[in-house]
């Protein structure tokens, strides 16, 4: 088969060497493919290859980071909550 005899995007993406590298679920993305599930990655999708140890570190590190923004939060959550109660107070002490 020749390029100019594909008449379709179908047939096209039916040939692994010209079909572009879409994620799943994107426009232009094969017919039938599984659409993406949740956020999208952070790092860009034509990342060239890492080996093992570096990718296990990268990932320990995304793990510190969202568990030192999970205890970030908290900590607002907890001082939000002192100064509720403490304005709760005021309002009682008002009435």
């Amino acid at each position: 088969m020749k390029f100019f005899d594909i008449t379709n995007e179908s047939d096209f993406l039916k040939i692994r060497e010209l079909a572009p590298a879409v994620a799943p679920g994107t426009p232009g993305a094969p017919l039938g493919a599984a659409p993406a599930a949740g956020p999208a990655p952070t790092a860009p999708a034509a990342a060239p290859a890492q080996d093992p140890q570096a990718a296990a570190k990268m990932q320990a590190q995304q793990a510190l980071d969202r568990a030192n923004q999970k205890k970030q939060l908290q900590d607002q959550i907890k001082q939000t909550q002192e100064q509720l109660a403490d304005l709760q107070k005021q309002l009682a002490a008002i009435k």
